[in-house]
């Protein structure tokens, strides 16, 4: 384009240029740049135009234009003053380009997606692994007093837990997926062995029904080992913990409830959310953590009241078909 420096009116176009912005000639040149790209023109004014102006030549970039049909498209723009005539000093015109980067934008784009689902696999590993780490911990200072072996299984199972997930997580992590390979699990022995790995001696679990959950199994065992640390530790360790299949109207899925303290009604919004958290130790991953594993299997989750008090964590899958099976619904 060629623009006029003091009224920044456009004195010619290229037939790219109309082809860019989907303007016949004669209609780009009764234009103004409000009309091409209104929510940049301060910033060009400021940026480009002036820098053109006094140096000679100027370039900006991330400058979103509008089309014909209102569509946006990013562009950098880059210019060049024309020579000045014979009475005038300083130039009066300049010949701006602007190139699509819708491409180099989209590109941008899944990198940013792709460091940011980096720094939630690094989070879900750091938070997921203080578990094992802590058993360790805590069987080594009893086989160190008594030497009994059965600490050193205990020791070894968590050891070998947390290489297991540090092999699976990083190969999803090559993969770009969270989710990996999905088996048809039960329930209630899944829940039981995640409470067995947890430890939470001074905690109760009651299984109240059962039910075949399409899972990615190392997933929804992070989920459930999630669910039931959270309650534990908001329930001041002794909390009897239940889990149970949801089958009501159409709703399917699977609950985890406690008798703990609850979750306040101005928080549910906020409890699943990174960095949220009501103690001074915590990390707020945890029930990120969760919400993160049930919406890779596209499963809704939410924070429903329980009666007598305590929290309750519903996860259903949407479109999923009900069918009667053994130990529960699927």
């Amino acid at each position: 384009m060629i623009v006029d420096l003091e009224t920044e009116s456009v004195l010619d176009v290229n037939p790219a240029a109309c082809e860019l912005l989907g303007y016949a000639r004669e209609e780009l040149l009764e234009l103004h740049p409000e009309d091409i790209h209104p929510n940049d023109v301060e910033r060009v004014r400021e940026t480009f135009i002036s820098q053109v102006a006094q140096e000679g030549s100027g370039f900006t970039d991330d400058l979103t234009c509008l089309t014909k049909d209102g569509e946006q498209i990013p562009t950098e723009i880059s210019g060049a003053a024309l020579d000045a005539d014979e009475e005038a000093t300083e130039p009066t015109q300049m010949i701006a380009m602007l190139r699509d980067i819708s491409d180099r934008v989209e590109h941008r784009r899944e990198l940013e997606e792709t460091i940011e689902r980096l720094d939630r696999f690094a989070s879900i590993v750091s938070h997921d692994l203080k578990n094992p780490l802590s058993i360790i911990k805590g069987h080594v200072g009893l086989a160190r007093e008594n030497g009994d072996p059965e600490h050193f299984d205990a020791i070894e199972d968590a050891a070998d837990r947390m290489d297991e997930m540090l092999s699976e997580l990083l190969e999803l992590t090559r993969k770009g997926h969270l989710v990996g390979e999905r088996t048809d699990i039960e329930l209630e022995p899944l829940a039981r062995a995640v409470w067995s790995d947890c430890e939470l001696d001074s905690a109760t679990l009651e299984i109240e029904s059962s039910r075949t959950v399409h899972a990615d199994r190392d997933r929804l065992h992070e989920l459930l080992a999630n669910l039931f640390e959270n309650a534990y530790t908001h329930g001041g360790g002794s909390v009897t913990v239940r889990v149970g299949a949801v089958d009501d109207g159409g709703r399917n899925g699977f609950y985890v409830e406690d008798d703990g303290e609850g979750i306040p009604a101005d928080e549910r919004e906020t409890v699943f959310e990174w960095g949220h958290t009501t103690t001074s130790d915590g990390t707020g991953f945890g029930l990120a953590i969760v919400a993160e594993i049930a919406e890779a299997h596209g499963w809704d989750i939410a924070v429903r009241d329980v009666a007598g008090g305590g929290a309750r964590f519903d996860i259903e899958f949407a479109g999923d078909r009900t069918e009667e099976s053994e130990g529960g619904v699927r």
